[in-house]
């Protein structure tokens, strides 16, 4: 069975966390270990923060400059925190418990983070004791000549940042995050567009007028990637079917496209490799943009069912054309899904109009 994100904190992540930053690696791993136990992944964090502090000089200001010069080189493009310094993760909560008193030192530090890991998560306390502080440090951050500084502008003040808690005044009024948007939707790095492309889609769930005339001038660019950014920006409206989200994106709305002779297992085992066929036809006089997806609505523990999106592909359909899209789906275990046996079901969604559900019963033999 794959190894769950959370166990990624264990004895040898805190060995190579304590010897990189010049502690006793071996005791700060022996310390640490056995109070993790059965710990979700932010509190383990946690626990890791809170051993620094009590093997890291006293003093704040000395102890994270020393941090700092112990972080390594910065990653390139490409090479993504998970695969690189995802050890280094309890540097950022140690900035974000022990560091508010001293706002200065402590931004300096997630900006070199950020450049060797990743420092989104510590902003947020900054964020909201020091917004104008804050906010004129994401300015910098948002000019800087490092693609990972870039990122760091956008992600930090996303609304709703995983494994952070929500930024309440950017739901209320996220108007404050557009001109960082407006500075690097175009940038050269997938990186920072990728940032950019989730914030927007944040603003969508609460501000979806602001999203959309955000957007729509995007989209009017002649910046390379813009399309790219605003179909993802813009994907949770995409996906509720949102005229103006579709149009503004270049597919097709209406009952332009037809779903016929879906096709999949009535049976299927976790570890099989099931697959998906579905017929699409273009019904108009026009060529029409296709965005296709489909939903597996799975079991959840409490027997529920809740569906999760994958992407069947993009593409255009000659007026009166058919296309018969195949999609193998493979009922992989990961250490993020866990698999419930019982009656599932799954539903083709294209341009945002979605199929009746097929459903299929998954078995754990």
């Amino acid at each position: 069975m794959a190894k769950k994100m959370k166990e990624y904190f264990d004895a040898k992540a805190a060995k190579t966390l304590g010897d990189q930053l010049g502690i006793d690696g071996d005791e700060y791993a022996a310390y640490v270990v056995p109070r993790v136990g059965e710990l979700e992944i932010l509190d383990r964090v946690t626990v890791f923060a809170e051993a620094l502090r009590d093997r890291l000089p006293e003093d704040y200001a000395e102890a994270v400059e020393g941090v700092v010069e112990k972080l390594g080189p910065e990653l390139q493009e490409g090479e993504g925190y998970f695969n690189h310094g995802f050890h280094l993760w309890p540097v950022s909560r140690y900035i974000e418990l022990y560091g508010l008193e001293h706002p200065e030192e402590s931004l300096d530090a997630i900006e070199a983070l950020t450049r060797a890991f990743t420092g989104e998560w510590a902003v947020r306390p900054y964020l909201e004791r020091y917004p104008e502080l804050t906010l004129a440090r994401v300015d910098e951050w948002s000019r800087s000549e490092s693609h990972n500084v870039r990122r760091l502008a956008s992600e930090g003040i996303r609304p709703r940042l995983p494994w952070a808690k929500v930024h309440t005044p950017f739901v209320a009024d996220p108007s404050p995050i557009i001109p960082v948007l407006n500075r690097l939707y175009a940038d050269e790095s997938l990186f920072v567009r990728k940032s950019v492309a989730n914030n927007l889609n944040d603003i969508t769930r609460t501000h979806p007028d602001l999203a959309l005339e955000t957007a729509r001038r995007w989209a009017a660019s002649d910046a390379p990637h813009a399309a790219w950014v605003v179909e993802r920006g813009l994907r949770g409206l995409i996906k509720q079917g949102y005229p103006e989200a579709l149009g503004i994106a270049g597919f097709a709305t209406g009952d332009a496209i037809q779903i016929s002779d879906i096709e999949f297992p009535e049976a299927v085992a976790v570890g099989d490799t099931a697959v998906l066929t579905v017929s699409l036809t273009n019904t108009s006089s026009e060529p029409q943009e296709v965005l296709g997806e489909y939903r597996v609505y799975f079991v959840k523990k409490n027997g529920t069912r809740r569906p999760s999106v994958f992407r069947l592909g993009k593409f255009t359909l000659a007026p009166g054309e058919t296309r018969v899209v195949e999609k193998n789906h493979v009922f992989r275990v990961t250490g993020t899904r866990t698999y419930y046996p019982g009656t599932q079901a799954l539903t083709v969604v294209v341009n945002g109009m979605e199929s009746e559900p097929e459903e299929f019963e998954l078995t754990t033999e």
